[in-house]
């Protein structure tokens, strides 16, 4: 009897070993060296560096991960749909293009919230007008600030995706099984600091709050922080990758709504030339118009204020036409793009 008992346990224990999950993708913070650790332990010494390391329960950053929706199949077609979209991309691209590869991978990025209240006293300039006279005065005012910040920042290199941001609005987000992640696609590692993170996101939503309110003359000021939150979020994205006179570009399509995240496809030569050239001629026309405004009244101040604006309006189409030409060689765009070049 003690011995069916006795292997009863043996086994019991071994299927609990087998069950044991391991959790995988954590980085040293002093030597960035990357570990595995069973689930359950609090804490734990690095491996390489012998640092000894406390592990964060719930109370610690959460992960979780927005499951993928997109077929690869699909995020292929959406490569195509946008590779024969809009007149800035080479002729030809998409019946001329090849896909090279494609593949899943799982990105890290911290989701973190914040709400900013608080207060701001100050002075706000008005001008009114009576009898043909315009007076300017100040009256003593106080805004209140109550906005609510959700935003995502990459947790690890993305400068090869070119993915900055995601967007998890209406995306489903699950606590985070890594076994069904690894299976699916590659993950990337963190390596992002946590307090570099919520740090900056911090100040970016407090400075953010502070410039929504314009006053002339601030007297007193006070901005608090409230219901903090940061998580980790596993965004599934598709890297397909395309052949094209000999050069290899990549699109990133967003694995749960098939939107184009980052995409990168050759210009159109022929719309850059004709753009830089419409622009030169249309700034250049504007700013020469002095000659205009010379022959007619010197004493009315009209064609003046005509031409500071007539200046100005040139300056801005002879940007816009080289912009045009000088960065339409290459085509980037996306909605993780933080700033688009091309202008």
């Amino acid at each position: 009897m003690s011995e069916i008992s006795e292997q009863t346990n043996v086994a019991e224990q071994a299927i609990k070993f087998k069950k044991e999950k391991v959790i995988k993708g954590i980085t040293c913070p002093s030597c960035n060296g990357e570990l595995d650790i069973k689930e359950g332990l609090r804490t734990f010494n690095c491996k390489y560096c012998g640092t000894l390391l406390t592990v964060k329960g719930e109370s610690g950053t959460m992960k979780y991960f927005v499951p993928r929706k997109i077929k690869k199949e699909d995020a292929i077609a959406k490569t195509f749909g946008w590779l024969s979209s809009g007149f800035k991309k080479a002729k030809g691209l998409k019946e001329k293009a090849v896909i090279s590869e494609s593949f899943l991978v799982f990105i890290p990025y911290w989701r973190i919230r914040a709400d900013v209240v608080g207060w701001i006293f100050g002075q706000e300039k008005r001008t009114s007008t009576s009898n043909g006279r315009t007076t300017t005065y100040y009256v003593d005012v106080e805004q209140k600030i109550q906005k609510s910040y959700d935003r995502t920042y990459s947790a690890c290199d993305v400068s090869e995706l070119g993915v900055k941001k995601i967007n998890l609005t209406g995306d489903t987000i699950i606590p985070v099984d890594f076994e069904t992640l690894q299976r699916e696609g590659m993950m990337f590692n963190i390596i992002a600091s946590e307090k570099e993170a919520f740090d900056y996101a911090k100040n970016s939503f407090s400075a953010e709050a502070r410039n929504s309110v314009s006053l002339y003359n601030v007297t007193f000021e006070h901005l608090d922080l409230v219901r903090e939150a940061i998580d980790i979020i596993y965004y599934p994205l598709w890297v397909v990758r395309y052949n094209f006179e000999n050069r290899t570009y990549q699109v990133i399509i967003d694995g749960e709504d098939g939107s184009v995240c980052y995409g990168k496809a050759p210009g159109n030569n022929l719309y850059r030339a004709v753009m830089g050239i419409l622009g030169t001629g249309i700034g250049m026309f504007l700013i020469t118009l002095f000659g205009i405004f010379v022959l007619l009244d010197a004493s009315d101040n009209f064609p003046f204020v005509a031409y500071l604006i007539s200046v100005a309006a040139g300056i801005y189409f002879l940007n816009r036409g080289y912009k045009r030409f000088r960065y339409g060689g290459e085509i980037e765009e996306g909605t993780g793009i933080e700033k688009f070049r091309t202008g």
